[in-house]
């Protein structure tokens, strides 16, 4: 029998280009009982690769490790309000903190002018210009204090 097939995937597996394929290939015919004299020097390694392959758990390899470790169950947790809202409290603290800083900045810089002080100036103003039909004593008496005046 020819083993130039098998003496080549051999020769490749070493070398470490073999498929997965190929390795499986190599583990079914070393798993054989008669091997060539030339190759069975490599038996008992794919042999053990071999039966290394062939090993998987069985179904109570979960509980037997459970009942070794103690059962560990995941319970989920409420988490209140409060936490789910956190975020929500730090943007609103930085919002306030940004409108009272501006607030600051806008009345440090003297532009915003206060609605009161408006509207006194304005009635002031009004005070001020009265008809020119208006006798001059009555404008004059209206912006002179009461105490000064010397009425005859």
């Amino acid at each position: 029998m020819d083993y130039k097939y098998i003496e080549q995937l051999v020769d490749c597996y070493f070398e470490g280009e073999t498929t997965l394929e190929e390795e499986q290939i190599l583990r079914k015919f070393f798993a054989q009982e008669e091997l060539p004299e030339h190759l069975r020097q490599w038996q008992s390694l794919f042999r053990e690769q071999y039966a290394l392959s062939e090993a998987h758990l069985d179904a109570s390899f979960d509980e037997r490790i459970l009942a070794l470790t103690g059962e560990y169950h995941v319970k989920a947790q409420p988490i209140p309000l409060h936490v789910r809202l956190r975020p929500l409290y730090r943007v609103a603290a930085f919002l306030a903190f940004a409108v009272v800083m501006g607030t600051a900045v806008e009345y440090s810089t003297g532009s915003r002018t206060e609605p009161a002080q408006e509207q006194v100036a304005v009635q002031e103003q009004d005070e001020l210009n009265v008809d020119e039909t208006t006798p001059l004593d009555i404008r004059s008496a209206e912006l002179i204090p009461t105490d000064t005046l010397h009425l005859q």
